[in-house]
């Protein structure tokens, strides 16, 4: 089950390639491995999903184009559920229903996530993720690994690097959903764990677009930062309007405020911007400069967090259907794949991939900031 084999062509010159040890004797008994991927490809959340889906994309082809896991082609079948639970249980349905679908990817929100692991679970589907980051998905699921950065160690992290600036007193604004709940309160109780101050959360919804009152708010507080904990269009619009009207305290976000959607929505406003990751796209290490470099001239713009994971994530999935096959001449089952994604070691862009007894993975992050216009890793002084 330890066993690796050569994936892509040298020619490919791709750092997350499998280490050697080709099995000769092994052949797919299936010409394709398909692997379903639900996400919001539209509607206020699109990026997440599109990114997800570019990396997907990227990765799989590059896989194809190596021969495949033992001559099986990687088959990508993508289902649009808008952000929208029930949309995203539907399509789970959908794909749990299609005996030859052996990975379910997404979705890109905690909301639509739990609705359907539910589904996968009942069907024995493994379901990975990319986002999804709240709390309460640990250990709802057998079937469920998450590669997602996660809000019980995502808050603490924006709540620390606040500590180590010297910041006393706080605000955290949150969108009136799982995610923000669950990413305001494991920041606020480790800033108050860190003597810190928390002088009020405030509630908003991520689809407002004028953020005045409650900035107005922030403003009579004089906070020395502000916690945002929303996605990247309300995030984004939030750290402009905030600039707007001098708050000059520091704002720290997650994963999703590392996007270059929120340096053309926040514009100037976004210089000294913070957040969290585990990707930046300038580290000058060599495989991530290569993987870069692939994504920018396949899609015209710089890979984020979200596209690096997914990435990473494709490769992850052909690591463990080779394993599997591998132990089962050539033969993949859905069975196979989760007891093969359970003992996942892969190294890939975003750092050494494995999962704990929850399926999670565990590990540390990046503090980012906007520098010049820029997304560089911070580091305190």
């Amino acid at each position: 089950m330890k066993k690796y084999f050569a994936l892509l062509l040298a020619a490919l010159m791709t750092a997350s390639a499998f280490a050697s040890g080709v099995s000769a004797d092994v052949t797919a008994q299936s010409d394709t491995i398909k692997v379903a991927l639900v996400a919001p490809l539209s509607g206020n959340n699109a990026t997440y999903g599109v990114k997800q889906e570019n990396g997907y994309r990227l990765a799989m082809d590059e896989i194809n184009a190596a021969g495949g896991v033992y001559g099986a082609q990687i088959e990508l079948v993508t289902y649009d559920d808008t952000g929208d639970p029930q949309t995203a249980a539907a399509g789970t349905q959908k794909f749990v229903d299609d005996e030859d679908v052996m990975v379910l990817g997404g979705s890109c929100l905690t909301s639509c996530t739990a609705v359907m692991l539910p589904i996968t679970g009942d069907s024995e589907l493994a379901q990975m993720v990319v986002s999804s980051s709240a709390a309460s998905l640990t250990g709802l699921s057998p079937y469920f690994f998450r590669m997602a950065v996660q809000d019980a160690q995502v808050g603490p992290q924006i709540a620390k690097v606040f500590a180590g600036m010297g910041d006393k007193t706080a605000v955290a604004l949150y969108p009136n959903n799982d995610f923000g709940i669950g990413l305001k309160n494991s920041f606020v109780e480790q800033f108050q764990a860190d003597g810190g101050e928390v002088l009020d959360t405030i509630e908003y919804q991520d689809t407002d677009q004028d953020f005045s009152a409650i900035l107005t708010k922030v403003a009579s507080l004089a906070p020395d930062c502000i916690a945002l904990c929303g996605t990247t269009t309300d995030g984004a619009t939030i750290v402009k309007q905030a600039r707007q009207m001098d708050i000059a305290a520091h704002i720290m976000g997650q994963p999703g405020l590392y996007n270059q959607n929120v340096i053309d929505i926040a514009g100037e406003y976004a210089e000294g911007l913070f957040a969290c990751g585990v990707f930046i796209a300038s580290n000058p290490d060599k495989k991530v400069q290569e993987y870069v470099q692939k994504y920018q001239d396949r899609f015209d713009e710089t890979p984020d967090h979200f596209s690096a994971l997914a990435y990473d994530q494709m490769y992850v999935i052909a690591d463990a259907a080779a394993r599997a096959m591998e132990a089962n001449d050539g033969e993949l089952t859905r069975e196979t794949m989760i007891e093969a994604l359970q003992l996942t070691e892969y190294d890939g862009v975003t750092g050494h991939v494995n999962f704990d007894e929850n399926g999670d993975w565990v590990r540390d992050y990046l503090t980012l900031t906007v520098q010049d216009g820029q997304y560089v890793l911070y580091t305190e002084e």
